[in-house]
């Protein structure tokens, strides 16, 4: 996949920072969104981060990873009333304390993308009804987008390739199925 190759919408989007997407989504993270969080914020990866059932979601095209109760997948944590941990209300709009380090799935929305050659960009399905920013702003521009898409695609294969050896771990008896066991296997994989 190359970054400089790709086709997208002709959308104009501007976010509106009515912190709909961070209320509504579940968002999965890998190995890395990880590093970079804990690095901006100096937070433990157990206080933003948490097993979400498989048998609860459903299958999202991602790896999932076993724990004593079954395959989960990795999520940021959500507050009581529905929005992301790091979501903060400030002057009428919902501000991301982490926005320079957010995950790379949050840097997409409201699109998705398919990975190939070239790289296709699409309207999240359900964004149009959802997100006010659709149809505000300059037309979105993909060049810088499609980096961060390559980037993530890397960073899936690299998450894809622990998950698989942990749950190989797993499945062989070696290690104690328990999520923070996984997190400290995540970080700091054994040779």
């Amino acid at each position: 996949m190359v970054a400089d190759s790709w086709i997208g919408p002709r959308v104009r989007f501007s976010c509106a920072q009515c912190g709909e997407c961070c209320r509504l989504y579940w968002v999965p993270v890998t190995h890395r969104d990880i590093e970079r969080i804990s690095h901006r914020t100096g937070l433990r990866p157990a206080d933003f981060t948490a097993p979400i059932p498989k048998s609860v979601v459903g299958e999202w095209g991602l790896p999932s990873f076993l724990l004593d109760d079954g395959e989960h997948y990795l999520i940021l944590r959500k507050r009581l009333d529905g929005f992301c941990v790091f979501i903060s209300p400030e002057e009428g709009k919902f501000r991301c304390a982490i926005y320079d380090a957010r995950p790379l799935t949050c840097r997409f929305y409201p699109f998705v993308y398919i990975s190939g050659e070239p790289i296709r960009f699409e309207l999240a399905e359900d964004a149009p009804a959802l997100c006010p920013g659709i149809g505000r702003g300059p037309t979105v521009s993909f060049g810088s987008v499609a980096r961060f898409a390559v980037q993530r695609e890397k960073e899936l294969e690299e998450y894809k390739a622990l998950v698989n050896r942990w749950n190989r771990l797993v499945l062989s008896g070696a290690v104690r199925p328990s999520f923070e066991v996984y997190l400290d296997f995540l970080l700091s994989p054994p040779p």
